[in-house]
């Protein structure tokens, strides 16, 4: 508006019209003193029919009513002698007979009297009509562009909020409807993004937006680019490509190639290029016009030049996530190995000692388990076991008479044993994954068609060297996992169990009676590290436990956390619902522990009274106070009533906590236990039924 006012005092400035067409004189109330015979004549007026009445007479009814408002303003004024108001406003006055005319006023102020008077200058713009038609035409066109801008910004603002807040998988739906929000708002009729492949022979269609879906053909999936190195040379020397028809006759050829780019042709045209990292074509975004009456303006352009940087700064954002989902997937797949390796080695160390600790009853029962543990987490379904007819006389008797079991030995299958014994005489492992890509007689098809055979894996059980037979690891489905640590499991699997029979087939009456003792021995040892009441590890576990993973955080610069952990006001409920409930309420709380912290590396321990204490390896601070966190939201779950003098309605738990980092480090686990000890205490000092961090290390 200030800007209108500037530009309607410049044209009055330049006008060579008198500068005066009348002049008014109203008292402080707004009623006429003086209106003089120029402003009689335009407003139609006598001067005797205006003095005396109220100035708003000579106004719109808009500005009459806002007038007593600035007539109050100016009445507010400092009490100068004379002063210039409001000047070269711009108002609508009224003629006598209802016409409107636009008027230029300049206000002034005069209190050199005993009353305040102002005087105003009036100048008809109607004089100027052309210049102000003119003017007010291109301030229309003006406030209509930042209209439109505003409008654009707003939904530029949307869909980049979108862009930027959706996830990896929503982009391209996102993407799609950011494409056409913005090819309607700016009346395109195709919008689209193409990925090239890396010679730019071919593009495929990432994201498409069409006006019109039934007339409008699509982009096939996968087309050719013709002429691509013209095409790659015009994308990487320009940052667009704009084409018209019939004004880019200097590039002809370049305008035919993005005709055949498009399927529906195109009036216009504008290519944008997608580059990598290393500045090498890779994609392109276009916008295109096929309807006359949709032709673009240098506004719009303007806007789109906006609309397409956005979409490209999201674009490049993509690639850097799903760069970062790829190298997250190669890292998840890495500790999915150093997983499964972990997982082996428990698993074959279990299958050992079961084994060998193995009776008369449950060898068998042993074997069919072990089998299937390590068919299942090698990625087979089944398991068989066929043993040879020329193994020493004392080993078949052992094997007729404990493993002799339709669910762990082969049966009529003679030519799938003949297959595997002729690919095993050299070989340790014969794997076929998927029967339908090898030749198969007759036979042995109907023979693996019989147990749903579709894949397996096939491994030697030897002895110093002698063959005793085979393991068959099989799939109803052609899909095996034959990474080399799944074959080696296997191999060691077989390795296992050749050793265990052959043990138990010379010595198990000797072995049975040194089992019993072995078994013994490990319950002792079993109960010598846990606690009897709570089935947690005791004290003693706790300590050695505690050292080991100490001992490798400062190994490795990880994080070891502890929390000691100690029921509230336990005393209460001791003297109110007995010992024996207080160890049930113990156990409770131990079993809460065992479910909520059971990952690889998480030791819960009692250690001592009403007090345990919980080891978790490798996570950081935020992660262990949600661990906490989560510890005592679960514990309220559990609505364990507490005794009625106890301050709290249900059983709850102070947790105190201390982090080994390595900018956090303490001397020894003695330190690290007196640190989250002290912060137990601040816990409880703080209410209760809530957790507190150790301060520093110590």
């Amino acid at each position: 508006m200030k800007q209108k006012q500037r530009a309607v005092a410049d044209i009055l400035a330049d006008s060579q019209e008198p500068s005066i067409d009348g002049i008014i004189v109203i008292d402080k109330k707004g009623i006429v003193l003086a209106f003089d015979s120029a402003a009689q004549e335009l407003f139609g007026y006598a001067g005797e029919e205006m003095i005396g009445q109220p100035i708003e007479t000579l106004m719109s009814n808009l500005q009459a009513k806002i007038h007593p408002s600035y007539l109050k303003k100016a009445n507010k004024k400092p009490n100068d002698e004379a002063r210039q108001l409001h000047a070269k406003r711009t108002i609508i006055g009224k003629h006598k007979f209802g016409h409107s005319i636009p008027l230029a006023i300049t206000v002034s102020a005069d209190n050199s009297t005993e009353s305040m008077r102002f005087t105003g200058v009036i100048q008809d713009l109607r004089k100027h009509e052309v210049q102000l038609t003119k003017l007010f035409q291109d301030f229309q066109a003006t406030t209509e562009s930042l209209n439109q801008r505003i409008e654009f910004d707003s939904l530029l603002n949307s869909h980049g909020n979108q862009l930027l807040s959706c996830s990896a998988d929503d982009f391209h739906s996102t993407m799609e409807n950011a494409l056409q929000a913005i090819a309607q708002f700016l009346s395109l009729d195709h919008s689209y993004i193409l990925q090239f492949s890396d010679d730019l022979s071919e593009a495929s269609l990432w994201a498409e937006w069409r006006r019109s879906i039934s007339i409008m053909k699509p982009f096939p999936n996968r087309f050719r680019i013709p002429n691509s190195q013209i095409f790659e040379q015009a994308l990487t020397s320009e940052d667009a490509i704009v084409l018209e028809q019939g004004e880019n006759k200097e590039s002809e050829i370049l305008f035919q190639l993005a005709m055949q780019l498009s399927p529906n042709g195109f009036i216009s045209t504008r290519i944008n290029p997608i580059l990598n990292g290393d500045r090498a074509l890779v994609g392109c975004i276009g916008f295109s016009v096929l309807d006359p009456s949709h032709q673009t303006s240098e506004t719009q352009l303007s806007l789109l030049g906006l609309a397409t940087q956005l979409l490209m700064n999201a674009w490049g954002r993509h690639q850097l996530i799903m760069s970062a989902r790829e190298a997250d997937k190669k890292i998840q797949a890495k500790n999915k190995l150093l997983a499964n390796k972990a997982i082996f080695s428990q698993t074959l160390l279990r299958a050992s000692n079961t084994l060998f600790l193995s009776n008369r009853r449950s060898l068998q029962k042993n074997m069919e388990e072990i089998l299937l543990q390590a068919a299942l987490i090698s990625g087979h379904q089944y398991a068989l076991m066929y043993f040879e007819n020329d193994n020493p006389q004392q080993l078949k008797g052992f094997v007729q008479q404990h493993l002799n079991h339709d669910q762990i030995t082969l049966k009529n299958h003679p030519n799938l044993i003949q297959l595997i014994s002729q690919n095993l005489e050299e070989n340790i492992i014969f794997q076929l994954d998927d029967i339908n890509k090898m030749e198969l007689t007759v036979e042995l098809l109907s023979e693996l068609q019989l147990d749903k055979i579709q894949g397996f894996t096939a491994v030697k059980l030897s002895r110093a060297d002698k063959k005793m037979g085979f393991i068959i690891f099989y799939n109803s489905l052609p899909v095996l996992n034959s990474n080399d640590e799944n074959l080696r499991f296997l191999q060691l699997t077989g390795h296992n169990l050749a050793a265990a029979i052959q043990h138990h087939s010379i010595q198990f009456d000797l072995e049975l009676s040194e089992q019993n003792l072995l078994s013994a021995n490990r319950m002792l040892a079993q109960q010598a590290l846990h606690d009897a009441l709570t089935g947690l590890p005791n004290r003693r576990a706790f300590d050695h436990g505690l050292l080991q993973e100490f001992d490798r955080a400062q190994r490795h610069s990880s994080n070891l956390t502890l929390l000691m952990c100690d029921i509230d006001y336990f005393k209460y409920y001791n003297d109110h619902f007995g010992h024996p409930q207080g160890d049930v309420c113990l156990q409770q709380v131990a079993q809460l522990l065992q479910r909520t912290f059971n990952r690889a590396g998480e030791i819960c321990a009692r250690y001592g009274g009403e007090e345990f204490a919980i080891i978790l390896p490798s996570i950081n601070q935020q992660e262990a106070e949600i661990q906490a966190q989560r510890l005592l939201s679960k514990l309220l779950k559990c609505k364990i009533e507490h005794a009625p003098d106890a301050p709290l309605d249900f059983i709850s738990l102070s947790i105190g906590i201390a982090q080994l980092t390595p900018i956090q480090p303490y001397v020894d686990t003695t330190a690290l236990i007196n640190a989250a000890d002290k912060a137990l205490y601040l816990a409880k000092n703080n209410g209760r039924n809530r957790l507190a961090w150790a301060t520093k290390a110590e």
